[in-house]
């Protein structure tokens, strides 16, 4: 064998070793690269067949002459990962508005017997169904992932209102119910698999006399709207969640 056929056929085994060697190593590398990674597995369920138990911390916005604060609680259950139906109790505490403020201080100024009566809140409570179109995940810092949803509600529930006079001095009126129908929608995160915060900004309609004027007539009457905002904080259970079928 001449010293060039033996030079090409040292060649050839070189590259026959190479090509064996890159195609052996191909594998080792994939195997390498895919241990200890979890299987494929369908989206974990964050509100599907759960029950959410929260408090609230709400107010009406844009009053006249009273504005309500409206602490109370709050029940879910969550038929689907995107359709629930719950109830809610809130409990009003009255705070003057700048504008009653005023008044009574004019009022005072003249030594009138006029008494500024405006009705508030005492209690709202109803049902509702919440319906949630858009739901996903986010990383908050780029290195926790949170869960949430925006949600459409729509309500129907009751209000009280204490009665106010509107026939002059003495006697007031009983405390007076309405029908109070909403709709509304908000915004829930997740901070972890059992807690969550919400923030929803509902209107809702409430038959009453916002207020009567001097002449003890009522100057505003009939379903008036409410811009009611709240923000909660919820416990879901049970712990354990659904995977998506």
């Amino acid at each position: 064998m001449t010293q060039d056929r033996r030079a090409g056929l040292w060649r050839c085994c070189a590259m026959l070793l190479a090509l064996a060697a890159a195609f052996s190593a191909a594998p080792a590398w994939a195997d390498d690269v895919l241990e200890g990674t979890p299987v494929v597995r369908r989206n974990l369920q964050y509100r599907a067949g759960r029950q959410e138990i929260g408090v609230l911390f709400g107010s009406s916005l844009g009053d006249m002459y009273v504005r309500n604060l409206l602490p109370g609680a709050r029940y879910d259950f969550h038929l689907t990962d995107w359709l629930a139906i719950g109830a809610d109790l809130q409990v009003g505490i009255p705070l003057d508005t700048a504008t009653k403020v005023e008044i009574e201080k004019k009022v005072t100024a003249k030594n009138d017997t006029f008494q500024m009566e405006a009705s508030r809140i005492a209690l709202l409570a109803g049902g509702r169904v919440s319906v949630a179109p858009v739901t996903g995940k986010y990383m908050l810092l780029n290195s926790l992932p949170m869960q949430y949803d925006f949600h459409v509600n729509l309500s129907l529930g009751v209000a009280s209102t204490p009665g106010i006079d509107t026939v002059g001095v003495g006697g007031k009126k009983a405390p007076s119910f309405s029908l109070a129908p909403g709709i509304g929608g908000g915004v829930r995160v997740f901070l972890s698999r059992v807690l969550a915060i919400t923030v929803d900004l509902n209107d809702v309609f409430i038959n009453r006399v916002l207020a009567v004027n001097d002449d003890s007539q009522p100057s505003s009457e009939g379903y008036l709207q409410h811009l009611v905002l709240n923000a909660g904080l919820s416990f879901f259970v049970p712990p354990d969640l659904k995977r998506a079928e």
